[in-house]
């Protein structure tokens, strides 16, 4: 009888124990204590750092360097749920063996930039300033059970596969390799959610980090989980420009080119009209990955989580090793299923089919140039030998081309004469920086295109015109305006040093790209002869010019001013 009283009592403690638990997340630190477990109330903030310029050590991975920043747009620093991952051991366990012991989801967040005093009681201020260092969100109590711990903390996101089942079975190790995540497509815009962010943790001279806090957690006094997070994905920006970009009539449209284009003065202006980004990962990692030059690390030790003392660490991302172009064939065979939005999409034999859609370029409104968020996209990187345009990060921008004259079969005899009445055509022709009305007027003047070119949809054409250096630019929207496009290429560095060339192109997390078209030198590619995006190098100075200005800082900015042209 005694034994049964025992093992009823026993019952009705789990019983109460389960309940409490449930709704630890929402407890204050008020009532009694259960005598089987003794909790801690803790309190979590979450520090998103919001741009504001600060003095840095050397950073070896590369992603603090400049001087400018982006406070960026509020919904940026949107915390709505947060999920930690508890392991035990703190700061001295060995990494990777320890087995998940806690999982602690918190939905209520108030954030927090001041602390004043009332009637000499602490208040918490609420705020919505961003003109602090970081912007802080603050939980209320949760219950955890007292003891060393590494933390791992996933903001507005959940790692897929780990539930309360894991408890007591999944390493660390596993739980790492579980922390990778997929997108569906391009996001333009913050999800209603909030952008994923997960923990990192610096050291006291920011050279290195961890993705984890290494804390005691005791149940009096009371304490506090103190995390700064970072976003897991790059935001890149397109910000509207021009010759004179004064006005919405002036916003975009080109009238400064190349010494060449000048002298022949057959271009008056050309007009970016829409963008469309390329090659943006699929999947990517929730907490920041980086590695050594020139081999992968396997198995991943702690050092491939940001505490590295290699001297120049670079970042990965799910697919980097796997990114081994050897020629056009192997890449274009292996890579299509890595990205959004492949530049795969561009090859001539779909280019006639394409179904991607363009994004209107930003314009001029309220006395200033406007600028849009192009995408929010995983990490892409590759080593320096495989930076080839078919792997790298970009935007396309899609533009009209005005031509001021050409030149057309003379009316009565042989050769060609110079007209300025461009008329309905669906179709214009560009050799040697002259534009040409049909492709009669390409063999009267001496081009030797073959008996069956007769026009760009004629059997066997598009490879006899790239054979003879001819271009093809469909008529656009409207008489006497045809489509070109230009295939701008992502930087994270400059290449200076050789030494920093592993990271020259690519998107890393928690960083800005800000794109600026500041001149053109002349037409872009056709889409017609040549595909909009090859799988050559992507850094070819042969077939664009780019200037390109980087200043670097979190929401770390990359500012690209770039200058396009074949």
């Amino acid at each position: 009888m005694k034994k049964l009283k025992y093992m009823s009592m026993m019952g009705l403690a789990a019983l109460l124990l389960t309940t409490w638990a449930a709704c630890s997340d929402d407890t204050d630190a008020s009532g009694g204590e259960n005598p089987e477990e003794a909790r801690a109330y803790t309190t979590v903030t979450i520090a998103v750092p919001n741009g504001v310029a600060e003095t840095r050590a050397s950073d070896p991975t590369a992603d603090t360097d400049g001087t400018s920043t982006d406070i960026g747009l509020t919904d940026e620093y949107k915390v709505t749920k947060a999920n930690l991952y508890l392991f035990p051991g703190g700061a001295s366990s060995s990494f990777g063996t320890a087995t998940l012991t806690e999982i602690i989801s918190i939905s209520q967040f108030t954030q927090t930039t001041t602390t004043t005093t009332t009637a000499g009681q602490p208040t918490e201020t609420t705020t919505t300033t961003t003109d602090q260092k970081t912007i802080v969100w603050t939980s209320k109590k949760t219950a955890l059970t007292p003891g060393d711990y590494r933390i791992y903390i996933v903001v507005n996101g959940t790692v897929s596969g780990v539930t309360d089942g894991s408890k007591g079975t999944l390493t660390e190790a596993d739980f790492l390799a579980k922390t990778t995540a997929a997108a569906t497509s391009v996001i333009a815009a913050v999800p209603s959610d909030g952008l994923v962010m997960a923990s990192r943790s610096p050291n006291s001279n920011n050279s290195n980090t961890l993705p984890y806090i290494a804390q005691e957690i005791t149940k009096d006094p009371e304490q506090t989980i103190a995390a700064t997070v970072e976003r897991v994905m790059g935001k890149i920006t397109v910000t509207a420009g021009g010759t004179n970009a004064s006005s919405a009539a002036t916003a975009n449209k080109y009238t400064s080119f190349s010494t060449t284009v000048a002298q022949i003065d057959n271009i008056k202006d050309i007009t970016l009209k829409n963008y469309y980004v390329v090659n943006a990962r699929k999947e990517g990692y929730y907490f920041r990955h980086v590695d050594k030059e020139s081999s992968a690390t396997n198995p991943l030790t702690e050092a491939n989580y940001g505490n590295s003392s290699a001297t120049l660490p670079y970042v990965t991302d799910p697919k980097t090793y796997n990114k081994t172009y050897t020629s056009t064939p192997a890449l274009a065979n292996s890579y299509g299923d890595w990205y959004l939005q492949g530049s795969s999409a561009f090859g001539l034999s779909s280019f006639g089919t394409f179904s991607g859609t363009y994004m209107d370029m930003p314009g001029y409104s309220s006395g200033a140039v406007e600028t849009k968020v192009a995408a929010y996209c995983y990490e892409n990187t590759m080593l320096k030998d495989k930076q080839k345009n078919g792997y790298t990060t970009g935007i396309v921008f899609k533009a009209e081309i005005a031509p001021s004259k050409m030149m057309q079969k003379k009316s009565s005899g042989d050769g060609v004469e110079e007209t300025t009445t461009i008329g309905s055509i669906g179709e214009i022709f560009y050799h040697s920086g002259i534009f040409y009305k049909d492709i009669e007027a390409l063999k009267e003047a001496g081009v030797l295109l073959a008996d069956g070119t007769t026009s760009s949809s004629a059997n066997g054409a598009p490879a006899d015109l790239k054979k003879n250096d001819v271009q093809c630019f469909k008529k656009g929207s409207a008489d006497g305006k045809f489509i070109c496009y230009y295939p701008y290429w992502i930087k994270h560095l400059p290449s200076e040093d050789t030494a920093e060339d592993v990271m020259e192109f690519g998107i890393v997390r928690n960083n800005v790209y800000q794109v600026t078209v500041t001149g053109i030198q002349g037409v872009g590619k056709d889409g017609v002869t040549e595909n909009i995006i090859t799988d050559t190098e992507t850094d070819d100075p042969t077939t664009v010019l780019l200037n390109v200005k980087l200043s670097i800082k979190p929401w770390v900015v990359r500012a690209n001013s770039a200058v396009l042209g074949r």
